[in-house]
C-alpha cells in the first residue's frame, strides 16, 4: 500500500502517524513545512535559540529523509506574515488560513499518480483530495479538534450560562465552514483523536454516512522519568495550553477563587488570551508562567500536585499523557481525550465541561489529600505507559488495515 501524508508543520500527531506508515513501508511521502534535516540545520543556526530549538524538534530522524517532502514556501510566508501583520492577511483569513490552505494547494498539484491513499488533516485537505480523487485515491481525513459547529455550540453554551464574561465567540467565517464541510464531503475516512471528537460530528451532515474510527494519542512515557518523591512546597496547580475560554479557563478560575486556599497556588502556562479588563479582576489569583518550551514544561510538571485541563472542547489534549506520564494525576473534562485514558478517582477525574462545582469538590478533596493524591500519580504514570505513540501507532495500521486493505 502507498500512503502519502499531509500536514503544514508536521504536528507530533502527524509526525507518529508517518512513523507509522513509514514502518510498515506504506509511506508514499510525508508533506509538511520546515523539517527535512538539511532545511532544519540550514535554517537554526541563524535563528535565536527559542526558534532553533522548536525548530530542531521537527527533524523527524526516525523518517527517511528521502520520504519527507518540505513545503517551505507557505510555512514562511505564514511565520513572516504573523510578524508584519498580526492581526492576519484579512478580517476573515488569518496566518494560519494562508499556511493550511497554501500547503494544500501545494500538496494537490504535485500528488503522485500512484497512490492508493492520502491522509490529510482539518482546514489543509480540501485540494488534496480533490487531486486525489482523480487518481482514484481514497481520502483519511483526521479531525484532530472535533467538528467546527460542535465546538461553537459549547462556547455558546459557556456564554450563555455567564453572559458576564468578557469574551467574543470568535465564529468560523463562512468561507472556512464550506471549506471544513466539503473537506468531510470528499472523505472515504474519518479518524477521531477521542470519544468527544467523533461525538461531535452530530451537528455534521456526515454522521453515521461515513466510516469514523477513533484513535487516542500516544503518551510519551517513554521519553519522560516518573518522579520519585511528592512535590515540596506549596500545593501546585498547574494548567498548560492557550489560556483562553475554549480551554475551560474562567471556570477554573472561578473554581480557584472561590476555595481561597491557603499555601496553594495556580501556575498558568502558555499564551495569554483572556481580556484585560478580565485579568485586572483575576490576576493575584494564579501566576502566570508564560509559554513554556516543551522541555520547560516537563520540568515544572514534575513540581505540580495536580495537573488541571478544564476544556470545553478538545479534541484530545495531549498535555494530559504528558502529565500522566509525569506521574501527575490528572482532572479534566469529558469533552477531552481523559476519558480515554483516566478512570474516574484512580488517575484522576473526568467531570463534565462548564461544571465549576465538579472543579471546586475536586481541587479542594485534591488539596487535603496530598498524599493519596501522589499515589494517584503514580497509577497516572502506569496507564501512560500502557498507552505510548508506540501503541497508537500499531492502532492506526491496524484499523487502516481493515478499512483500506
Amino acid at each position: 500500500m502507498k500512503i502519502t501524508i499531509s500536514h503544514p508543520h508536521g504536528n507530533p500527531n502527524s509526525y507518529h502517524a508517518a512513523k507509522a506508515l513509514s514502518e510498515v513501508r506504506w509511506l508514499r511521502s510525508f508533506e509538511q513545512g520546515i523539517a527535512s534535516r538539511g532545511v532544519v540545520s540550514m535554517l537554526a543556526d541563524k535563528l535565536p535559540v527559542d526558534a532553533d530549538k522548536r525548530l530542531r524538534n521537527r527533524k523527524f530522524e526516525d523518517i527517511p529523509e528521502a520520504k519527507q517532502r518540505p513545503h517551505i514556501l507557505w510555512e514562511t510566508i505564514s511565520r513572516l506574515g504573523q510578524k508584519l501583520k498580526p492581526a492576519g492577511l484579512t478580517p476573515k483569513v488569518n496566518w494560519y488560513d494562508v499556511l493550511f490552505c497554501g500547503h494544500d494547494l501545494q500538496v494537490s498539484r504535485e500528488l503522485e499518480h500512484d497512490l492508493d491513499a492520502i491522509y490529510a488533516y482539518e482546514d489543509g485537505a480540501k485540494w488534496t483530495f480533490t487531486a486525489a480523487k482523480r487518481r482514484n485515491a481514497r481520502a483519511v481525513y483526521e479531525l484532530p479538534l472535533g467538528y467546527y459547529a460542535g465546538v461553537a455550540s459549547e462556547l455558546s453554551r459557556a456564554k450563555k450560562e455567564r453572559p458576564s464574561l468578557p469574551f467574543d465567540i470568535k465564529v468560523e467565517p463562512q468561507w472556512k465552514q464550506q471549506r471544513k464541510n466539503v473537506e468531510l464531503e470528499l472523505a472515504d475516512l474519518i479518524v477521531v483523536p477521542c470519544g468527544w471528537a467523533a461525538e461531535s460530528l452530530r451537528f455534521s451532515q456526515t454522521l453515521g454516512k461515513k466510516p469514523t474510527i477513533k484513535i487516542p494519542y500516544g503518551t510519551p512515557a517513554d521519553e519522560i522519568p516518573a518522579r520519585t518523591h511528592r512535590p515540596d512546597g506549596p500545593f501546585t496547580i498547574l494548567f498548560a495550553g492557550q489560556i483562553g475560554l475554549r480551554k475551560g479557563v474562567p471556570h477554573l478560575l472561578e473554581a480557584w477563587q472561590k476555595l481561597n486556599l491557603k499555601d496553594a497556588r495556580l501556575w498558568l502556562a502558555g499564551g495569554m488570551h483572556l481580556g484585560s479588563d478580565y485579568l485586572i479582576e483575576t490576576s493575584e489569583s494564579f501566576e502566570h508562567l508564560g509559554a513554556l518550551p516543551r522541555v520547560r514544561l516537563l520540568e515544572v510538571m514534575q513540581q505540580a500536585d495536580l495537573f488541571v485541563f478544564p476544556s470545553l472542547a478538545e479534541g484530545f489534549g495531549l498535555v494530559i499523557g504528558e502529565a500522566m506520564a509525569a506521574g501527575v494525576p490528572v482532572l479534566t473534562t469529558m469533552n477531552t481525550g481523559g476519558p480515554e485514558l483516566i478512570t474516574n478517582g484512580r488517575e484522576g477525574w473526568c467531570v463534565a465541561a462548564h461544571d465549576v462545582d465538579a472543579l471546586t469538590e475536586r481541587i479542594e478533596w485534591a488539596f487535603r489529600h496530598r498524599d493519596e493524591l501522589f499515589e494517584m500519580g503514580k497509577l497516572a504514570r502506569r496507564r501512560a505507559a500502557q498507552w505510548t505513540w508506540a501503541n497508537y501507532r500499531r492502532k492506526l495500521i491496524d484499523e487502516l488495515s481493515r478499512h483500506l486493505g
